[in-house]
């Protein structure tokens, strides 16, 4: 009985590698527009003839769908067919998924919320930046400044946490859409020697 299990997975192999062989045997590759490298890695990566030609027909090629684009992406793979088949590229996709991920949503609240945004981006470094500057602004205007004092230079300082958190989180997401944004940098300096004035510079 042990003589026969070697045997009878023999068999099974060779089953299987006729009903593989046999899946193929009347495609041509060429007339498909694959060249002989893509017809081999869509054999060896197990994808069936029935899946391949779905992916000819809505113009998605083999090489493209093989590198599994949607993972960098973000998306399902599912809905990465759907946005190809419809003639969006990847950069497109990328960017579309990016503006309905929920962050604009967030550059606005941190007008409100300084470093929400900072924190749920993880951008750690500028979210401990602008908590710090808060809490010293509102620190100081509380047990230390009296009076106009407390209008003069500790609100701009309070308000200008929550501008700073605000604009950069608006810019960050804008980079999402348009990534010539990345090369624009800016910044939120005092002013005055005697009172407090906010000066933007801006880099391109």
């Amino acid at each position: 009985m042990k003589k026969l299990f070697p045997v009878i997975a023999l068999c099974f192999t060779v089953a299987f590698a006729q009903f593989e062989d046999d899946e193929w045997a009347d495609f041509d590759y060429r007339e498909a527009g694959l060249s002989q490298t893509e017809f081999q890695n869509v054999k060896e990566s197990g994808m069936s003839k029935e899946k391949l030609l779905h992916l000819l027909e809505i113009g998605i090629r083999p090489s493209a769908y093989l590198k599994q684009p949607w993972n960098d992406l973000g998306v399902s793979e599912e809905e990465w067919i759907k946005q190809r088949s419809e003639g969006m590229e990847d950069g497109e996709i990328d960017r579309t998924y990016k503006n309905d991920s929920g962050n604009q949503g967030l550059a606005a609240l941190s007008f409100l919320v300084p470093s929400i945004y900072q924190w749920n981006t993880d951008q750690m470094v500028m979210a401990i930046a602008i908590d710090a500057l808060w809490v010293a602004a509102v620190a100081t205007t509380i047990f230390v400044l009296d009076g106009k004092e407390r209008i003069q230079y500790g609100v701009p300082f309070i308000v200008g946490a929550h501008v700073w958190s605000g604009v950069h989180a608006l810019v960050s997401t804008l980079w999402d859409s348009n990534p010539d944004a990345r090369n624009f940098t800016w910044g939120i300096v005092p002013t005055g020697k005697s009172s407090f004035a906010a000066a933007a510079t801006v880099k391109f």
